[in-house]
């Protein structure tokens, strides 16, 4: 081949090179990181994440590439919270106990036996009131994106059965930052402790803490039944993750960008809570299976009664806003 035709295939072929390169920067236009506390990734939420992630970017076709990443690997969530706020490009599994740092109102959509039925917390979601408390912290700088994923139904793990709340009375707990959190076990009677769910392990092999709680999923996913032996179902709180990202990042993305990550998010809020109720009863047999003692007894009517002063315990909640997400509910 003579040497003219051999450099112009050369410069052919770095001009196509060069091209493509263009067209692959220019195509990822937002480049963002998904963190979540949890760690198992065959655990809903990291598959909802991921699911999410892929759709986003496919139908973005790619001007959106989001990274999932797990363990609290950027810290803890109040932590990711407050770079989120700060404007950084960063999309954080929270839910509505943590949201009350910032917006207290939100604390009751994560209180303990909150919500009637799953249909029922649809209509909270949907509701005016939702769409106001959702405002509010979008003015604060979180936008949510994914409102209503259900992460799971909410159990105690200890070395005894708690059947009552007086089997709490001095117990030593952990539970996630969240205010209401806090005013809940306190009332119960037990010693709340505050701290990130990737520190939970070792404090209940140290005995820093005598017992935690958290969904089965995730209370296997953290191998937690390594530690405590017993789970007793309470189910005193019907835990949905919300998802958010920085409301001056949100508004900085272009339309059809904003469209696409609000529709996915509630597509897949879908996705998760099937995913959630899919795979609860197959965690608490893995769990028992391990050897853990279920215990079903637990008397949910005494706990409901000792959770009704939890909603004037919490500081800053707006007079009369639980009696209006409970009648959003009816």
């Amino acid at each position: 081949m003579p040497r003219e035709e051999i450099l112009k295939k050369l410069l052919l072929a770095a001009a196509v090179a060069a091209f493509s390169f263009c067209g692959v920067a220019s195509a990822q236009e937002f480049s963002l990181r998904f963190s979540t506390s949890q760690v198992n990734p065959n655990e809903p939420i990291v598959k909802a994440m991921k699911l999410y992630a892929e759709r986003v970017g496919e139908r973005s076709g790619g001007r959106i590439a989001i990274t999932v990443m797990t363990g609290d690997q950027l810290g803890a969530q109040k932590k990711v919270n407050e770079m989120v706020m700060s404007g950084a490009s960063l999309l954080s599994a929270t839910d509505y106990g943590q949201l009350g740092q910032f917006v207290p109102d939100l604390s009751i959509l994560a209180g303990p036996y909150v919500y009637p039925s799953l249909e029922a917390s649809d209509k909270l979601f949907a509701s005016d009131v939702f769409t106001e408390l959702s405002a509010k912290l979008e003015s604060q700088g979180l936008k949510i994106f994914m409102p209503n994923g259900l992460f799971g139904y909410r159990h105690i793990i200890a070395s005894k059965p708690v059947r009552t709340p007086t089997d709490l009375v001095g117990m030593t707990i952990r539970v996630p930052a969240s205010p209401i959190m806090m005013a809940t076990f306190t009332g119960y009677g037990a010693r709340a402790t505050e701290l990130p769910w990737g520190d939970v392990y070792n404090a209940l092999q140290t005995g820093v803490v005598d017992a935690a709680e958290g969904p089965f999923g995730s209370i296997a996913g953290s191998k937690l039944n390594e530690t405590r032996k017993v789970i007793s179902k309470t189910g005193h709180q019907a835990m949905f993750t919300a998802w958010v990202m920085s409301s001056n990042l949100y508004n900085k993305l272009p339309e059809d960008l904003q469209t696409i990550m609000m529709e996915e998010g509630q597509k897949v809020a879908t996705d998760l809570t099937k995913m959630t109720l899919d795979t609860d009863d197959g965690y608490a047999k893995q769990l028992a299976d391990s050897g853990v003692e279920i215990v079903t007894d637990v008397d949910v009517p005494a706990f409901m009664e000792a959770s009704k002063s939890v909603y004037s315990a919490v500081p800053n909640l707006t007079p009369g806003m639980f009696e209006r997400v409970q009648d959003a509910m009816k």
